[in-house]
């Protein structure tokens, strides 16, 4: 299981301080970037990060389909005063879901996969517990349309098998919706795109990821699963619970390296990665997918019953005054990045860090932002004080239970005087407790710093149940 060690409070308030980690050298280059630019952009990140307590950060920026800015900000190891840099590895997570949708992408341009095919004309054995497995198409997995549950595997094995295993044990879980009317996102789904890769290329799929895309794209320090130990260059994570920085050991899951649980890749390799995209598809190493085919992945994938689908084919759909951008952010227990791209312009913006936080989303939306012309949103900080309140226990019967929300199920429960929530989906299931500030105010704390410092409160539904709510915003409501 996993382990940490409490950071002594003198380095952890090193970030809030006049000798902050945002004040170290800060290695790379943005001399392509108007002065005046460059003048709002470093006080916006740095400004964030002191509010996010990030340690470390890597900004990406290309305008014009070229890159503008590579620079690094703050310390990549507290303990070490290991600063930051373009070429530090960080564990990125989920923006690995666009890389995963590439490699299945190039599959379907070379005739051996139909986006439009049942999963089951390539994993024929793949089953739901009701029975709905053969309504599940390939496009359904990489736009989060399947109905497949999220699932989260912080910690779990390493081996060959992993990865089939996993995708096996969904013969045990029941659809959330039937496959194309409803968006939610999975992980799961992920996995089994990267089954497919894998059955259909040969080979493991990490292999054919660094072969096929990888290798052509020019990320030549971009590693899925375990980073080699000749790399020295390794970030290291942390996570802020209860106001203080914390180390951890990145754990990681074979099983859901196609999500993104292991992929460790560097600022300038992420400028490499925009740059083909950006240019439809063009690379050093040759083209890695058509011009259409980079096109197609960010079109809605599907029309669901609210219409056309938010989710691309592993990238999120949106405007940014009034063009399409696409995006995706992704997060580990230790680690966060975000990737924006505004195709239309040839602008793209990536951010790196080594904390868990949405701060590093909002760094990358923000740095957008400044780049249209416009006033970035500040990030906010969810600290709170310890809590003085003397809550009435008797109160919390009212919201115990299971929630079936868009994170997955999360269970409230009373033990040993305190209330506790339990990510459900995570494995091992994560858990946090709810800190009182009121009757129905609570402030999450978890060892791992996933909800860390968010509000949860709990609202009456009009059926006469209880809904569960993140930051004032409800996420699902209390099963029967």
């Amino acid at each position: 299981m996993m382990k940490r060690a409490l950071v002594p409070l003198l380095l952890g308030s090193l970030l809030n301080s006049g000798c902050s980690g945002t004040d170290h050298p800060s290695p790379g280059q943005c001399d392509a970037l108007p002065t005046a630019m460059k003048e709002r952009i470093d006080p916006f990140v740095t400004e964030s990060m002191r509010t996010g307590h990030i340690p470390g950060l890597s900004l990406v920026i290309l305008q014009g389909g070229q890159p503008v800015c590579i620079k690094s900000y703050g310390l990549a190891h507290v303990e070490k005063n290991q600063p930051m840099t373009p070429k530090t590895l960080v564990s990125i997570g989920s923006t690995t879901k666009a890389m995963t949708a590439l490699a299945l992408m190039q599959q379907v341009e070379a005739g051996a996969v139909e986006l439009d095919a049942p999963v089951t004309r390539y994993l024929p054995w793949f089953r739901t517990a009701d029975g709905l497995q053969e309504q599940i198409l390939v496009k359904h997995l990489l736009s989060h349309t399947s109905g497949l549950p999220n699932g989260m595997t912080w910690d779990g094995d390493h081996d060959d098998e992993a990865l089939e295993r996993l995708v096996r044990s969904l013969a045990e879980v029941k659809l959330h919706f039937p496959p194309g009317q409803q968006e939610a996102y999975s992980n799961d789904g992920l996995a089994v795109a990267g089954l497919i890769v894998q059955t259909v290329a040969g080979g493991p799929f990490e292999q054919h990821m660094a072969d096929s895309v990888f290798e052509p794209l020019g990320m030549r320090r971009t590693f899925m699963g375990a980073v080699p130990e000749q790399e020295q260059d390794v970030v290291q994570g942390y996570t802020w619970t209860r106001g203080q920085l914390h180390t951890m050991a990145p754990p990681w899951s074979r099983a859901h390296v196609p999500a993104g649980s292991a992929t460790h890749t560097t600022a300038e390799d992420v400028s490499r990665y925009f740059s083909a995209l950006l240019a439809r598809g063009e690379a050093p190493g040759g083209r890695v997918l058509s011009a259409q085919g980079i096109e197609r992945m960010w079109q809605p994938a599907v029309m669901t019953s609210n219409g056309p689908s938010a989710n691309g084919l592993g990238w999120v759909i949106s405007e940014e005054s009034g063009r399409k951008r696409v995006s995706h952010g992704g997060n580990t227990i230790t680690s966060s990045s975000s990737f924006n791209l505004i195709p239309s312009e040839g602008v793209a913006v990536g951010v790196l860090s080594n904390l868990n936080t949405p701060v590093t989303e909002q760094v990358g939306t923000g740095v957008v932002a400044l780049l249209s012309g416009k006033e970035p949103t500040k990030p906010v900080s969810n600290d709170r004080a310890p809590s003085t309140f003397v809550p009435d226990t008797t109160v919390w019967r009212n919201y115990v239970g299971t929630y079936d929300t868009a994170i997955g199920p999360l269970t409230v429960f009373v033990e040993a005087g305190h209330l506790w929530l339990t990510i459900e989906a995570a494995r091992p299931p994560v858990r946090g407790e709810l800190e009182a500030y009121g009757d129905n105010d609570f402030v999450e704390r978890d060892e791992f710093g996933l909800l860390e410092g968010m509000s949860v409160k709990f609202k009456p539904s009009p059926d006469g149940g209880m809904l569960l709510l993140l930051n004032d915003q409800p996420i699902g409501g209390r099963m029967p």
